[in-house]
């Protein structure tokens, strides 16, 4: 609803600022990201606004139209709402208050890069080849997957320098020791106002262990945590955590940090 309502505030305030961030040029993708903030009794129910690329050219606009969809309100009672706080977020994840911009290159890892590393995804991860879900993904289907997303934002006189960067990761991932996806399908039902009906989106949920680290990827999955994986990454789906591997390395239960499933759908703090 959140995403909805500034949709249609930022459309009818600043139609150009709208086509540049929510449906892009050349399929590149949206210059934003909406999520679910980690669970803080201090300042909740709280999300994570997320701008890349069009989404920074735009933001005066953007926080605009933020300011004209509490006026517009959620649901079908069109309930207004307000936004008492906003704070920024550092690179490592941490808060600060002022919202400054930074570059994706100086997201933080969360561990020693040597030492052994869970890549965890709480929430729906969509990786999708020949259009049928992979439902168990390795390292490589990952790496391709960042790689993708990341080249979406990229000016065209670099991507020929991005697509050699993207082979050298490629060729990386294959040699980086993993273990098997642990995981199960985790689907998500959400009201489409486009479309004016209730629309499933399929994932799967689970983590990957690296038991010697990420080795030379780590910045490209440091940065996935900011960006995520997959589609329909821009209402929080395909977040990344970064976490150590735990001494009961065969536990095979996901436990989701600030997604919950119930009755087949999946919601989140906003």
């Amino acid at each position: 609803m959140l995403r909805g309502v500034w949709g249609a505030a930022l459309h009818d305030s600043d139609l150009g600022a709208y086509q540049a961030v929510f449906s892009p040029p050349d399929g590149n993708s949206p210059g934003y990201l909406l999520r679910p903030a980690p669970p803080d009794p201090q300042f909740a129910p709280a999300v994570d606004w997320i701008l890349v690329g069009a989404g920074l050219t735009h933001e005066p606009a953007l926080l605009r139209a933020w300011i004209i969809a509490c006026r517009m309100g959620l649901g079908k009672q069109r309930q207004p709402f307000r936004i008492p706080q906003a704070r920024g977020l550092r690179p490592d994840g941490t808060v600060a208050e002022d919202a400054v911009a930074w570059r994706l290159g100086e997201a933080s890892w969360p561990l020693a890069v040597e030492s052994p590393c869970r890549l965890v995804f709480p929430a729906p991860l969509r990786i999708m080849r020949r259009d049928r879900l992979i439902r168990e993904p390795t390292l490589t289907d990952l790496t391709v997957a960042a790689c993708r997303r990341f080249r979406s934002f990229l000016p065209a006189e670099t991507l020929g320098e991005w697509d050699r960067l993207a082979d050298d990761a490629i060729a990386a991932s294959h040699e980086i020791p993993q273990g098997p996806w642990v995981g199960d399908r985790l689907d998500l039902l959400r009201y489409s106002a486009r479309q004016e009906r209730e629309v499933q989106i399929n994932g799967v949920s689970g983590w990957l262990d690296l038991p010697a680290g990420p080795g030379p990827l780590w910045p490209l999955l440091a940065a996935a945590q900011w960006l995520h994986l997959g589609k329909s990454t821009v209402i929080g789906l395909g977040q990344l955590q970064i976490l150590p591997v735990p001494r009961d390395a065969n536990a095979r239960r996901v436990e989701p940090d600030h997604w919950s499933l119930s009755n087949g759908q999946l919601g989140g703090q906003a």
